[in-house]
């Protein structure tokens, strides 16, 4: 199954579902509503997407990603490049990425706790689609980045930080909770049980390319239930008042310090992944 056409299929993704807790409605409405246009991943997420097709089968860079001197499209060079690789049906992306990509992938395969996970995947599971009813009987699907044969289920993601603290704010501010709790049903539903561990591997797009191995606990993996729910309701509520609101009426003052990060931990959503 081709990328696009997973991304394409109806059935609720991790991706959907996190968007309609993170952002407006009106927002949601505007990228996955029937007249939203066809989502354009940014250079950050194409940078993400480079290092998993590197690490995990059964892709090939071949198969998704069209190679270039040059990708900057305020040249006429790079404009022509970037218009050949849509029109192949491929992700256009510059040599320079793909070389810093390979150092990281092969930074995480020299890890002696991350490369243990890389060792262990399971080719049959890993980046496989799988497509089931929830206990609701809701359609979804999912697409694990790495599954080991012992039954462990982890999600790849770039990040500025990998300093688990840091990476904790970008986890809630984005969902990351929700998105690992629906791995985790798909998993089970494929395999008959729920991952033996579940969490992240996230690593730095500059040198030296640090990186972690963050495990979910029983709390997270409840709290990434429940907003996997919050989202279902956000989402029924406005198909059934064929209301998408944005913000709406909110008081001015914000909340207490206390609950947000410090400024300097603050996420840079322009440089992260969102699915």
């Amino acid at each position: 199954m081709k990328p696009s056409e997973y991304h394409a299929h109806p059935a609720w993704s991790p991706t959907a579902l996190k968007a309609a807790v993170t952002g407006t409605m009106q927002a949601w409405w505007h990228r996955f509503g029937p007249e939203a246009v066809a989502f354009e991943p940014s250079g950050d997420m194409v940078k993400g997407d480079l290092v998993d097709a590197l690490l995990t089968p059964p892709f090939l860079l071949e198969q998704r990603f069209a190679v270039f001197s040059t990708i900057a499209r305020n040249t006429k060079a790079g404009a022509a490049n970037c218009a050949a690789a849509k029109a192949a049906g491929l992700t256009p992306v510059s040599a320079e990425m793909v070389e810093q990509a390979q150092q990281i992938a092969a930074a995480l395969r020299r890890d002696p706790v991350i490369g243990e996970v890389l060792a262990a995947m399971a080719q049959q599971h890993s980046q496989q689609p799988h497509f089931w009813s929830d206990a609701a009987g809701r359609p979804c699907r999912c697409l694990p980045d790495v599954v080991t044969t012992d039954g462990r289920v982890y999600d790849l993601k770039k990040t500025r930080s990998a300093v688990p603290r840091r990476f904790y704010w970008q986890a809630k501010e984005l969902a990351y909770d929700l998105q690992l709790a629906h791995l985790a049903l798909g998993h089970a539903d494929r395999t008959g049980s729920l991952p033996s561990e579940i969490g992240f591997l996230v690593f730095e797009w500059e040198e030296p390319y640090d990186c972690a191995l963050l495990v979910f606990d029983e709390q997270d993996f409840a709290s990434g239930l429940e907003r996997r729910e919050e989202a279902f309701r956000r989402i029924a509520a406005c198909q059934a008042s064929g209301s998408w609101p944005s913000h709406g009426r909110q008081p001015f003052r914000h909340l207490p310090t206390t609950s947000r990060p410090p400024e300097s931990e603050r996420l840079d959503t322009e440089s992260i992944a969102l699915f």
